[in-house]
């Protein structure tokens, strides 16, 4: 039974399909160079042909040449010589003009002023289909962040290339410079008419403004807030008027209130005076105590007269005495204002004090009466008046909102005007200067090298298509194939030596080494491949004491292998043991006939040590240093028992008793027993039939054991013909002196050679040196 090793990674799984891995593409890109590697003639092959290919068609192509021309675009914008400032606007600017320069018309334009002698390209062709052929060889492309614009043809003939070039040039100038003045006298003549429109416009709203100005009168106030009529400024001075009446009216009543109060509650009616001369007037309140304009005025001047003889007094004194007559004088006047201004301010004293409270408060109501009526006759006058104003402004003011209206309107249009006339006068600064205007900076110049076909290019394309295409041939063989081809091939991609190669062994019939080849017939060719295994492995670097011997899959020759290595041991003088480990189905149990008895599995169950019980459980064969440890009865969990102590108690006796210890294991794909004692050994021996055995079944069963720690001494080609395809031919000759016809004394010569080393060590314990050998291994 083929087992089924699935290494997928769960997580790649996506709705029941297999996605592939960064691991299964490094996997099969190694996977892919070793192939490669041991099928290089394929790939050279590949090559040489693609080369060929490439020369013939370098030679037999025919010539093209090209030329090439550069155009700096350059755009003006708002009166100035500007580049396109930002980078969107440069990138729109410079693909339409590099599919302007391809167009049809530029192109059909081109053909118009193309020289017969330029039209090489196009004798072939039908007139009606010379821009599509035209086109098919003519580019043209920009760099990026640049106002750069190249145009290049390709030609049979470099002066044809040129020429072409040249023409398309001057093609689209001319088309570039037709489309600018075409537009801009359409926009001219579309303004000026606009212009005219609204010039007319201004002139008849200007006329109705001032014959509405006329209706509603010039005597108008402008301020910052808008136009204000005089009605309407009359009307807010009125209300302004009103206000302050009415706050008088009430400040009189509040003092007569108050008045009439002090007068029912006998209080201080003179406290009133001062209030009352503010309210009701200074001049009515001097006429109502006595004192008229000129004695005020009188007071006045004497109060002045004394000030200026103080004054003077004040600058003689520092100069002159008390006794100077100017200083006298000044005093004798100061005196005599002084005394005026005391009886005049006594008898004013007394004309006030001569009004009892019951004359001063009628008289100060009488006035507060009078002043309230007063007031009153003046807040009705001026309310009339507010009344009629407001009435007149409100009949006024809609002249005023639509005079103002009419006015924005007539500056709304002016400015309109304006703005007209300054685009038609950038236009006509600008009329005979296009918005883009294209210059040529590099000449078309005819080029005898040729761009087509290049010798590079065709190497380059030559050896990459070789190299596909010879990689292709190899994937395809090797999925195919899945075999080995050759031994190199098995080394290479299992990366372990090739220790030997063993033809097809006919069966034998019987029971126990009668079936050994090894053992029946020394002599024979195909016995010398197992002599060959045996010396790989006792010339290896690493330990090889013991081993492991698996296979792929059933049916490989793992157990043949097996026997005949130790039967080969034993001929070398090495004292041998083999462990059928196989405790499924034990190959070497039945071929010994050791079916039923007891054995490595007693071993492992028992609980007696291992070096005590498996020296009763071994069956001594007719060699006399090789012996046999059967597998024993059937168990249900072999897997579980190879992994215990006891094995491994078990293979440390036996490595103190023997030279050799061979471990015949069930294969490796097929269950994990084999990956269990491979990490107890020193090392694993694979069998394989090339002819037999897939090759990535192999790899895996390699890598199954690289996977848990084992080492893999190396593979064992086995079930070899004669003549087998592939590169596993065994048709070097080993009958070069192993003949029927061979005498006994040099066949006894020869097994003299092969046991003398083991006459230097003791039977049964091997040499001292091989222990030696193993001791040191395992302490490193």
């Amino acid at each position: 039974m083929q087992p089924h090793l699935d290494n997928t990674n769960p997580s790649a799984m996506v709705d029941g399909s297999e996605l592939p891995t960064s691991s299964d593409f490094v996997f099969g890109l190694l996977h892919w160079l070793r192939i490669a590697r041991y099928r290089h003639k394929t790939i050279v092959a590949s090559l040489l042909v693609a080369c060929t290919l490439g020369a013939i068609f370098y030679c037999l192509a025919p010539r093209y040449y090209q030329s090439e021309a550069k155009l700096l675009i350059i755009q003006r914008s708002n009166d100035q010589l500007a580049m396109v400032g930002e980078q969107q606007s440069l990138d729109n600017t410079m693909a339409t003009h590099q599919e302007l320069i391809t167009s049809p018309v530029v192109i059909q334009g081109a053909l118009d002023q193309l020289l017969p002698e330029h039209r090489i390209d196009l004798r072939n062709t039908p007139p009606q289909f010379w821009s599509e052929e035209l086109a098919e060889h003519l580019s043209a492309s920009t760099t990026r962040k640049t106002n750069f614009l190249q145009v290049s043809y390709r030609s049979r003939s470099p002066e044809a290339a040129a020429g072409v070039v040249s023409a398309v040039v001057q093609s689209y100038l001319g088309f570039v410079e037709g489309t600018h003045q075409g537009t801009a006298t359409d926009v001219l003549a579309g303004l000026t008419e606009e212009l005219n429109a609204v010039q007319r416009n201004v002139a008849a709203k200007q006329q109705e403004l001032q014959m509405f100005r006329q209706q509603v009168g010039s005597l108008t106030i402008r301020t910052d807030d808008g136009i204000i009529h005089p009605t309407v400024q009359k009307a807010l001075h009125l209300n302004e008027s009103l206000t302050a009446a009415e706050e008088a009216r009430l400040a009189l009543e509040r003092q007569l209130e108050a008045l009439q109060y002090a007068m029912s509650e006998g209080g201080d009616i003179q406290a009133y005076l001062a209030g009352l001369e503010e309210t009701v007037g200074k001049q009515m309140m001097e006429s109502a105590l006595g004192l008229s304009t000129a004695d005020l005025t009188l007071i006045k001047d004497q109060q002045q007269k004394l000030f200026e003889a103080q004054q003077q007094l004040q600058s003689l004194t520092p100069f002159y005495g008390p006794a100077h007559p100017k200083v006298a004088e000044l005093s004798e006047r100061i005196r005599s204002i002084e005394a005026y201004l005391t009886n005049y301010r006594a008898n004013t004293g007394q004309r006030m004090s001569s009004f009892g409270s019951q004359e001063l408060g009628p008289m100060l109501e009488s006035m507060l009466k009078e002043s309230v009526t007063q007031s009153r006759r003046k807040e009705q006058q001026i309310a009339h008046a507010f009344q009629e104003a407001r009435a007149q402004a409100a009949r006024e003011s809609g002249g005023v909102v639509e005079l103002e209206s009419r006015e924005r309107e007539v500056k709304r249009l002016e400015k309109q005007q304006d703005v007209l006339l300054d685009r038609i006068a950038n236009i006509d600064l600008r009329q005979l200067q296009a918005p883009i205007q294209a210059t040529v900076v590099k000449e078309p110049l005819p080029n005898d090298k040729p761009v087509s076909p290049q010798l590079r290019h065709v190497l380059v394309l030559s050896l990459f298509g070789g190299f596909c295409i010879g990689g292709l041939i190899v994937y395809v063989q090797d999925v195919l194939d899945d075999h080995f081809t050759s031994p190199e091939e098995m080394m290479a991609q299992l990366s372990v030596p090739l220790l030997a190669m063993i033809r097809e062994l006919e069966p034998i019939d019987g029971v126990g080494l009668a079936t050994v080849h090894t053992h029946l017939r020394p002599t024979a060719v195909e016995t010398e491949a197992f002599r060959t295994l045996r010396t790989a492995l006792m010339l290896s670097a690493e330990v090889s004491d013991r081993i492991l011997i698996s296979s792929a899959e059933p049916g490989d020759g793992k157990t043949t292998v097996s026997v005949n290595l130790a039967v080969s041991f034993a001929q070398a003088g090495k004292r041998t043991l083999v462990i059928d480990a196989d405790l499924r189905k034990p190959g070497m149990t039945a071929r010994f006939d050791l079916k039923g008895q007891a054995g490595l599995a007693d071993v492992l169950l028992s609980d007696l040590p291992p070096a005590q019980i498996a020296p009763q459980l071994l069956h001594r064969t007719e060699l006399e240093k090789l012996d046999v440890l059967p597998a024993g009865l059937r168990q249900p969990n072999p897997a579980e028992l190879l992994s215990g102590q006891r094995f491994n108690d078990l293979l440390a006796w036996a490595e103190t008793c023997y030279d050799r210890v061979l471990v015949d294991c069930p294969p490796v794909l097929a269950v994990s027993d084999a990956q269990v004692v491979g990490r107890l050994v020193d090392g694993a021996i694979l069998v394989v039939r090339p002819e037999k055995n897939h090759r990535r079944l192999v790899v895996r069963a390699c890598e199954s054991f690289t996977a848990t720690g084992s080492t893999v001494l190396g593979i064992v080609a086995n079930g070899l013909s004669a003549h087998a395809n592939g590169g596993y031919g065994y048709g070097y000759g080993y009958g070069y002196g192993y003949g029927h016809e061979q005498d006994a004394d040099d066949q006894r010569g020869s097994f003299l050679v092969q046991e003398q080393p083991d006459k230097l060590a003791p039977t049964g314990t091997g040499s001292s040196s091989d222990h030696s050998r193993r001791r040191d291994s395992r302490a490193a």
